[in-house]
């Protein structure tokens, strides 16, 4: 199982999607704006416009990403079952708003990296999550 951390948006973003990018790097004052999980070559994640999904080997291009190995082969059963319960969750915009001060939280959506956190821990979050915060988890 992977961490995968993506820098930029896809080459075919729209320009929306490419300021969306740039505001959350700049907000979280992070060098990522996405993040999935990688068991097995398929990819694992949450976007605004298809929530929670995958796309298998062959429909990413891994050259894009920056893939931190997690080791331990029992997390990937776990993420796969958490994963097949969460499949479809819409996208948290609501959750989003801890990035500017707001404490709401909406437990039915999530955006990538809750899902990267729900992946890792077997947890759902209850704070915001960042990617610096996945990598220190990795660490730990």
């Amino acid at each position: 199982m992977k961490l995968a951390l993506r820098k930029t948006a896809p080459t075919n973003a729209t320009w929306l999607q490419r300021l969306a990018c740039w505001a959350i790097k700049a907000r979280l004052v992070s060098q990522y704006c996405h993040g999935g999980i990688v068991i097995n070559g398929e990819l694992f994640h949450a976007t605004a416009a298809h929530g929670l999904h995958s796309l298998p080997a062959g429909q990413w291009s891994p050259d894009n990403w920056d893939l931190i190995d997690l080791g331990d082969a029992h997390w990937h059963h776990s993420a796969l079952k958490l994963f097949a319960h969460y499949q479809g969750a819409r996208y948290d915009w609501v959750s989003l708003l801890a990035f500017v001060g707001l404490r709401v939280r909406d437990y039915d959506r999530m955006y990538c990296f809750e899902w990267c956190w729900l992946a890792m821990t077997g947890r759902v979050p209850t704070e915001r999550v960042t990617p610096e915060m996945l990598l220190t988890l990795r660490t730990s």
